[in-house]
């Protein structure tokens, strides 16, 4: 029997990357895995691989940063399963129109447009604040529940990355404020900040900056983290980020 035996878990962003591992990694397990993203096509790849592992999944392709495109994904799982009890908020990221204009090197703070900076907050930072808006009252309603966010070292170091190493810091005190607020519930939410891992995401980043030859880590050492946060860490272990790759 897996760690997980029987959990329903959400996993956002599961169509690729780090996602996707960790949407295996919790299948493996033993939950029920919710894939969700955008991309329908990623998420039946995903679906597949699951399956063909011996696992359980379905797939809701959704918008994230729509508001009620969110609380229709949660209602759903909530209508078919009847509870909740893994969420890992990982949808997120990058987008590559961002370098349209400007190849290898980072944006100086000073040169990014409202535009640029409001889409990678929407993103990186809307997203899981949505997700966890509408998943906790389910876990409050359970008596518990376990969230996992993924941050980013990024988030934690003084970073090039501009707007999006802002939202990642956001997720971090994001985690820390939900498990502060939700700890008398049964909840426990804590984060993995990993560094420069290698998707493909942050091969289009990379490219972009001029840093193709860096050293990455890999997206399977992340799910594995987010196992132990949701199956072998301790009950009062809540409101950290575990750092990741910090040699990277």
């Amino acid at each position: 029997m897996g760690k997980l035996e029987g959990k329903i878990a959400i996993v956002t962003g599961s169509g690729k990357g780090i996602g996707r591992d960790a949407a295996l990694a919790i299948a493996a397990e033993g939950a029920t895995v919710v894939t969700v993203a955008r991309t329908q096509s990623d998420l039946d790849e995903t679906v597949k691989m699951i399956e063909d592992a011996g696992g359980t999944a379905i797939s809701l392709s959704r918008d994230l940063t729509d508001g009620e495109q969110v609380a229709d994904m949660v209602k759903t799982v909530v209508d078919k399963y009847g509870r909740i009890d893994i969420l890992v908020n990982n949808a997120g990221g990058y987008p590559k129109e961002i370098y349209k204009n400007i190849e290898h090197q980072a944006i100086k703070i000073w040169e990014w447009s409202e535009e640029q900076w409001d889409q990678i907050i929407k993103t990186n930072l809307r997203i899981p604040f949505l997700v966890t808006k509408n998943v906790v009252p389910v876990m409050i309603k359970q008596e518990k529940g376990d969230i996992v966010n993924v941050s980013s070292r990024m988030g934690r170091i003084a970073s090039q990355m501009g707007a999006y190493a802002v939202a990642k810091g956001g997720i971090v005190t994001m985690t820390k404020t939900t498990a502060i607020q939700t700890k008398e519930y049964g909840i426990k939410c804590n984060a993995v900040s990993p560094g420069i891992v290698d998707t493909p995401g942050q091969r289009v980043y990379n490219h972009s900056v001029g840093q193709d030859g860096c050293p990455m880590g890999s997206s399977k050492d992340v799910a594995k983290a987010i196992i132990y946060l949701l199956a072998d860490s301790p009950a009062v272990m809540t409101g950290q980020s575990v750092d990741l790759f910090t040699t990277v």
